[in-house]
C-alpha cells in the first residue's frame, strides 16, 4: 500500500514536471520567435505583420526606429509612411487603429513616447473617438501589451494564437521573404475597396433610417471634453519637445448631413468640441490644427469615398501635403467662420440622382439663415423641398388629409390646397400651376421649392450653383 502511494506521488511529480517543462519549451519558443515583435525586432526570420492593430502596434512602437508617428482611426490607415516622411521630413511609423477611441490612441502614443524617439505626431481627431473615455472592447483589449509589467506577459507568451503565429512565422519565412513585406502598406485598404458615388449614396440611404434609431442619445459634452483632456491635451503638455499636427478628417458632406439630421445634439457637440479643442491647444507653439471637413473640393466629390466617411488614399496624400504647406490651419481669425461654414453645409444638402451631383443650399428666408434639415433627392432642374418643414419655416399652418391625399397650407388670409401627384394648387379657389407635381420622395412629402412662396404672395430667388453652394433667397409678405 505504501509502495503504491509513493509510486502515485512520483507519477504526479513527474506529470507536473512534464507539464512545466512543456510550458517552458512552448513559452521559450514564443519568446524567441516573438511573432508580434513585442520584445525585439525580428532578425532571424522574415516577420509577418498582423492586421490586428491593437496587438501589433505596441511591438512596432517599442522596437522599430522612427521619429514621427501617425495616430488615429481607420481614416488615417491609408497614409503611406514614406510619403508622410518625405513631406514632414521624418522617419515615420504608422500606428493607426481601426475604430479606435481616444483612450486607445493615447495608450499607443505612450508606448511610442516611452522610447524617447518621437519628434513629430500626425494625429487625426475624430469626434466619435472622444465619446466614452475607454477602449472599444474592455473585456478583450490587450492592456498587457501596453504596460511595462513583466508579470502579465504570460498572457502574450501562452496565448494560443501567438503560439500558432510563431510557428507560421518560421514555417513560411523563406516564402515571405520573396514578397518583401514592409510596413509601407500595412493595414492600408486603399486598393481593396471600391470608391464611387453609387456605394456612397446607397450607404447614405441606409444610414438615414438606421441611425435615426439612436435618437438623441449622446454622451454629455463635459465627458467628451474630459476624454480630450486626458488622452490628447495631457500628452501635449507632457511633450513640449514634440511637434503635433492635428487634423479633422474630411468625411463626405453626406456623413455630416446624416449626423446633423438624425442627432442634432451630437452635431452641436461636435461643433462645440472644435471650439474647445482650439481654445485648449492654441497656446502651444508646438501644435497646429488643420480643418479639412469644410474643404468642399474633397467632401462634395463622392467619388473620393467608399462610404459616407472613408476617403481614398489620394486624399490622405493631399492632407499631408497641405499640412506640410501650412494650409487649412485653424486660427483665431477663422475658427468661428469654419464652424459656421460646416454647419451651413450640413443643413441643406441636395442630391441630384440624375447626374450624381451634391451641393448645399444657402437658404435665407426674409434675410435669416434657415435650415430644411433633410431635403429629398432631386431629379432634373427642379428643387423639391420637404413640405411640412417648409411650411414651418414660412410660418404657414400645415394639415395633411390621408384619405384625399391633400395638403392644406394657410398663411394670413390665404389658403392653398395641394394634392399628391398633382402639379396644380387651389389658392383661395383659384387654380395655380406648380413647377412640378407634389410627391412623396424618400418618405417625405415634397413640393417644388420655387412654387410654394408664390402661393402666398412671396418670392423665391434661386441662384446659380457655385463652389458646391446655391443661394436661395425667399421673401414672404409681413
Amino acid at each position: 500500500m505504501r509502495y503504491k502511494k509513493v509510486k502515485h506521488k512520483l507519477f504526479l511529480v513527474q506529470f507536473l514536471g512534464f507539464i512545466l517543462l512543456f510550458a517552458l519549451l512552448v513559452g521559450s519558443f514564443v519568446v524567441i520567435v516573438d511573432p508580434l515583435q513585442f520584445y525585439r525586432k525580428a532578425t532571424f526570420y522574415t516577420p509577418t505583420y498582423s492586421w490586428q492593430e491593437r496587438y501589433q502596434n505596441p511591438g512596432l512602437a517599442r522596437n522599430y526606429h522612427y521619429d514621427t508617428i501617425v495616430l488615429g482611426s481607420s481614416m488615417t490607415e491609408n497614409f503611406l509612411p514614406s510619403e508622410v516622411g518625405e513631406k514632414l521630413h521624418g522617419s515615420v511609423l504608422k500606428l493607426s487603429i481601426e475604430g479606435s477611441t481616444a483612450r486607445e490612441q493615447n495608450l499607443t502614443a505612450k508606448v511610442a513616447f516611452g522610447t524617447g524617439q518621437v519628434k513629430q505626431v500626425l494625429w487625426g481627431l475624430d469626434y466619435f473617438a472622444f465619446r466614452g473615455n475607454h477602449v472599444s472592447d474592455q473585456g478583450d483589449f490587450p492592456y498587457y501589451l501596453y504596460d511595462n509589467n513583466i508579470l502579465n506577459d504570460y498572457k502574450y507568451i501562452f496565448n494560443e494564437s501567438n503560439i500558432t503565429s510563431a510557428y507560421e512565422a518560421l514555417k513560411h519565412s523563406k516564402a515571405r521573404a520573396a514578397t518583401h513585406p514592409s510596413l509601407e502598406k500595412l493595414n492600408n485598404w486603399d486598393r481593396s475597396v471600391k470608391y464611387g458615388r453609387d456605394p456612397v449614396i446607397k450607404n447614405w440611404e441606409f444610414a438615414r433610417y438606421n441611425e435615426s434609431a439612436y435618437g438623441d442619445n449622446e454622451d454629455p459634452l463635459e465627458s467628451v471634453k474630459q476624454s480630450f483632456n486626458d488622452n490628447v491635451l495631457q500628452l501635449v503638455k507632457e511633450h513640449p519637445e514634440t511637434t503635433f499636427y492635428f487634423y479633422y478628417p474630411p468625411y463626405s458632406i453626406l456623413r455630416q448631413q446624416v449626423w446633423y439630421t438624425t442627432n442634432p445634439q451630437r452635431y452641436a457637440n461636435q461643433l462645440e468640441m472644435k471650439r474647445y479643442m482650439y481654445e485648449q491647444l492654441s497656446s502651444f507653439d508646438n501644435v497646429s490644427i488643420h480643418e479639412f471637413q469644410t474643404d468642399k473640393e474633397i467632401t462634395y466629390t463622392l467619388d473620393n469615398y467608399k462610404d459616407m466617411s472613408h476617403h481614398s488614399g489620394a486624399i490622405n496624400s493631399l492632407i499631408v501635403d497641405e499640412i506640410a504647406k501650412g494650409t487649412h490651419q485653424v486660427t483665431a481669425d477663422n475658427l468661428e467662420q469654419e464652424i459656421h461654414n460646416l454647419k451651413r453645409q450640413a443643413e441643406n444638402v441636395v442630391i441630384n440622382k440624375d447626374d450624381g451631383t451634391v451641393y448645399s443650399l444657402d437658404l435665407k428666408i426674409n434675410g435669416e439663415e434657415r435650415s430644411f434639415g433633410f431635403i429629398p433627392p432631386s431629379t432634373g432642374d427642379t428643387l423639391m423641398a420637404p413640405l411640412k418643414k417648409f411650411a414651418e419655416l414660412l410660418g404657414t399652418s400645415f394639415d395633411y388629409d390621408q384619405a384625399s391625399q391633400t395638403l392644406t397650407l394657410k398663411y394670413g388670409e390665404d389658403t392653398a390646397v395641394l394634392t399628391k401627384g398633382s402639379d396644380e394648387a387651389q389658392v383661395n379657389g383659384q387654380t395655380v400651376k406648380l413647377a412640378a407635381p407634389v410627391d412623396q420622395i424618400a418618405g417625405t412629402m415634397a413640393a417644388p421649392l420655387e412654387s410654394i412662396p408664390a402661393l402666398f404672395g412671396g418670392k423665391a430667388e434661386v441662384g446659380e450653383l457655385s463652389d458646391y453652394m446655391r443661394s436661395v433667397e425667399i421673401t414672404m409678405p409681413q
